[in-house]
């Protein structure tokens, strides 16, 4: 018996073909893992974030707000914040200090866990990945022939949400 029109090619043909297709399948599989065992924190930028909106609201043209003085003063309502997102259990904090030309603390706003400066002090000495993160900067302002420096502290904990702090 005679076999006509058999190739031993197309069988070989095939193997090669399921090779790239295995190579090509392996490669996205490990494309996928890489891109979601990806450790990423934001919570730096994101207290970078909510210090420099607290700044463009308490300070405009190196003058400081006239009514952050005021007893009734509110800052959420003056800054256009979600007041839900700093109560204490919140992923969010901030402390605003306002001292004098003599160094003397003239007022201090504060909002959200009481222990968030600690834990920001603790996580920048180690490398603690569910410390929060926070930022804390120095700005020089007049009000009147008086001059101010405001020390404001933005912290952020918040673990991969996507959440709104505008109101």
């Amino acid at each position: 018996m005679l076999i006509k029109n058999k190739k031993g090619g197309d069988k070989l043909l095939s193997l090669w073909w399921f090779f790239i297709l295995g190579v090509i399948g392996g490669f996205i599989v490990l494309g996928v893992v890489i891109y979601y065992s990806a450790d990423t924190n934001v919570n730096p930028i994101e207290a970078s974030i909510l210090s420099d909106k607290l700044v463009g609201c308490l300070i405009q043209e190196g003058n400081l707000n006239s009514n952050v003085f005021n007893p009734d003063f509110d800052l959420f309502k003056e800054c256009n914040l979600d007041r839900k997102m700093f109560g204490i259990g919140s992923f969010l904090y901030f402390n605003i200090s306002i001292y004098d030309s003599d160094n003397k603390l003239i007022r201090e706003l504060i909002n959200g866990s009481g222990t968030f400066e600690l834990d920001c002090k603790v996580g920048m000495k180690i490398n603690a990945k569910y410390f929060p993160s926070c930022v804390s900067e120095n700005y020089f302002a007049n009000s009147g022939n008086k001059s101010y420096r405001i020390n404001i502290l933005g912290g952020s904990n918040q673990l991969g949400a996507k959440i709104p702090i505008v109101n």
